[in-house]
């Protein structure tokens, strides 16, 4: 048994008990907010992870009971408080539990879990408030008005709710400091408020309220509701306080770039409609670094991120006061602009161009970029903001596809190209699926030994209504959506089956290759669409040959070297195209596991040329050393064909020796190659 004796003023509470529970209220609150948010972080000792939540419900429940003993306390000394041991145990046992439950809800982060949480622990701390009723032997019956006793829960239930809305909703999304102290402030004042209101609900053999008993006259229900309502009045006033406060700054981050302090694309309608209603949109200008790809790939994200920000600084220098600057995706920026006047406004762009063309000082590196950009005018372009963002996009697409560092106003003609990709792209999605699709093979000739020594597939579109599509148009589209991918392992399958029926005919025994690009190296499906190839068609592996660029080979080369490596090993053979025109990749062509290099067809093509002759001998050199084969593209005279079969090249590829042919004309030529080779004549 756990007797308390009861001493203060008969005519008011005591005033020290009741600043002392509404502070362990308080803190008991903030310690389990506190340590609830260690929940979902990653906690090395795992037992330390197990018992966090389990501390968290203790600390609060503990501390919701001693608040209740406490406002007990804080009534006149004739109020003898006698608890039963077992019932007190009880009452602390329900509280801690529904508070384990409530964090344990709280953590799945999910809406209706978050709902419920709170209710739960308000129907814990109102089990304890019963036990705790219970827990009480002063030799009369206790009874509660109802009516009271509705309020003082409901005071609970809306403080649980609005604590976790407050914490769950902010603290999450943002971290901000204020969430933990503010939710433990509403949630802390719940319990108070809530233990407090119980008193004026308590009665004695069912006759005398406890205000009556301690010589409060006059004092209703009434009082007690009126209370209550305007402390919910309050808990609802600071919650919504906290609320705009707190969705001004989660706008603030919603509309702002954290890299460079920019205003996101996510500000732009909202600025874009104040501008137009203002009358202040001269030009929309995409601004867009050239080649910070390959930046960002080689040195680092990191210095790639110090770059950006040192070049929007440069770009803001040149925006004036009634203009603004948006960092759209990636390198990409866009320039609203006052200026109407086309003339002047190339000019600001281009010194725009060249001032972030300078050298940048970032770690000891020096580095070089230029920018690209394209203008749409309003209202020539467009008067709502999607067309004329769409306009500048075209023009900044023509401007890097023309050869970079450039600036381009949109124009009819660039529009034309733009609504055809858009249409390609939206056709290219179905052509697949639709068998639109076929495979062209050009021969490799052996010079030397008078007969073709392979092939090169190339993949063609024949769509329905625009006809044969060039590859170097609907390539590119492919790329950027990464419909490559679904496609080369389709062609794959294709060649792989053809060349297999063309060995067991005995119509050709040689090696079929076959043009990778970057897009299939980054999905890392190649040994999978390899393997699935060479398996179903029941190809040997020697008879694949990947071609791969030499950007590709240098570009996250840890990576790509793995992927080859890895189809090598299944007896691929891989070659690298357009060899001297990519990335410098000359001092590391031993580590790159390639069996075949090919001149790119821009040497053969100025072969009279003495520079390119040198090249090309030089190239031939490299392949002797690194015992690699070597084949010439491009090779359309006899002239070409000679020079090379004089310096050792004896494979050549091009229009002398053979266009790209659907496999029936291959077929067909076949017996006519292998005639004119007997005599040691060319196919031409």
């Amino acid at each position: 048994m756990i007797s308390v004796l009861v001493t203060g003023s008969m005519e008011s509470w005591n005033g020290m008990f009741v600043v002392l529970s509404l502070s362990v209220a308080l803190l008991a609150a903030y310690l389990s907010f506190g340590l609830s948010t260690t929940f979902g972080s990653p906690v090395k000792n795992r037992r330390i992870k197990q018992l966090t939540p389990a501390i968290a419900a203790l600390v609060l429940g503990t501390g919701t009971w001693l608040v209740h003993v406490m406002s007990m306390l804080s009534y006149h000394r004739r109020i003898p408080l006698d608890y039963s041991p077992s019932y007190v145990i009880a009452a602390i046992a329900v509280v801690s539990l529904s508070a384990y439950i409530m964090f344990w809800l709280f953590t799945k982060q999910k809406p209706v879990t978050s709902r419920i949480a709170g209710a739960v622990f308000g129907i814990g701390v109102t089990l304890m408030t019963v036990f705790g009723l219970l827990a009480l032997r002063p030799q009369r019956m206790l009874q509660i008005d109802p009516v009271v006793g509705f309020f003082s829960v409901l005071i609970l239930f809306i403080a649980c709710y609005f604590a976790l809305y407050v914490f769950g909703n902010f603290y999450s999304l943002t971290g901000f400091d204020l969430s933990k102290p503010v939710a433990s402030l509403i949630l802390g004042a719940g319990v108070f408020a809530m233990q407090y209101t119980v008193l004026g609900a308590l009665h004695i053999d069912g006759l005398q309220s406890v205000s009556t008993l301690l010589g409060y006259t006059g004092l209703s229900s009434a009082y007690f509701i009126a209370g209550a309502s305007a402390l919910v009045s309050i808990i609802l006033a600071i919650t919504w306080i906290f609320m705009v406060f707190e969705r001004r700054k989660l706008k603030q981050i919603a509309f702002r770039d954290p890299l460079t302090g920019l205003p996101n694309r996510h500000a732009l309608v909202e600025e874009y409609d104040r501008r137009l209603a203002e009358e202040r949109i001269g030009s929309m200008v995409l601004i867009n670094l050239d080649r910070f790809k390959v930046i960002n790939d080689t040195l680092g994200r990191d210095l790639g991120d110090q770059l950006l920000t040192h070049a929007s600084e440069r770009i803001r220098k040149g925006i004036q006061e009634r203009e603004s600057l948006f960092r759209m995706d990636g390198d990409e920026f866009l320039w609203i602009s006052t200026e109407k006047e086309s003339e002047l406004l190339l000019e600001r762009v281009n010194r725009m161009l060249v001032e972030i063309s300078r050298p940048y000082m970032i770690e000891g590196n020096e580095l070089y970029v230029t920018a690209s950009a394209g203008i749409s005018l309003f209202p020539v372009h467009g008067r709502d903001r999607q067309a004329l963002l769409k306009a500048a996009d075209a023009a900044l697409d023509q401007a890097k596809t023309s050869g970079k560092d450039k600036t381009l106003f949109f124009n009819a003609g660039i529009g034309g190209q733009l609504t055809r990709k858009m249409e390609l792209e939206k056709d290219l999605r179905l052509a697949l699926e639709h068998g639109q699709f076929f495979i062209v093979y050009q021969p490799k000739w052996d010079a030397n030994l008078g007969k073709e020594a392979g092939f090169e597939a190339l993949l063609r579109w024949r769509h329905p209504e625009k006809g044969v599509v060039s590859p170097g148009e609907f390539i590119p589209i492919a790329e950027e959506t990464g419909l490559i991918v679904p496609m080369t392992r389709w062609m794959l399958g294709e060649v792989c089956r053809l060349n297999k029926r063309w060995h067991d005919e005995n119509k050709f025994r040689v090696c079929i290759s076959v043009n990778m690009s970057y897009r299939v190296f980054e999905s890392m499906t190649l040994f999978d669409m390899v393997d699935d190839a060479l398996r179903s068609s029941g190809l040997p592996g020697e008879m694949l040959e990947l071609e791969i660029t030499e950007s590709i080979a240098m570009n996250n080369m840890a990576i790509t070297l793995s992927q080859l490596q890895r189809v090598r090993d299944l007896g691929v053979k891989v070659s690298m195209d357009d060899f001297g025109t990519g990335h410098s990749s000359l001092g590391r062509l031993d580590e790159i596991p390639v069996d075949t290099i090919k001149i790119d067809q821009s040497f053969v093509k100025s072969s009279n040329l003495i520079s390119k002759q040198a090249l090309i001998v030089g190239i031939i050199g490299i392949a002797r050393l690194l015992d690699l084969e070597v084949v010439a593209e491009g090779v359309e005279t006899e002239e070409q064909a000679e020079f090379l079969l004089s310096r050792g090249c004896t494979l050549m590829q091009g229009y002398y020796y053979g266009r790209p042919m659907p496999p029936e004309e291959v077929e067909a030529c076949a017996w006519r190659m292998s005639t004119l080779s007997k005599v040691g004549l060319s196919p031409k």
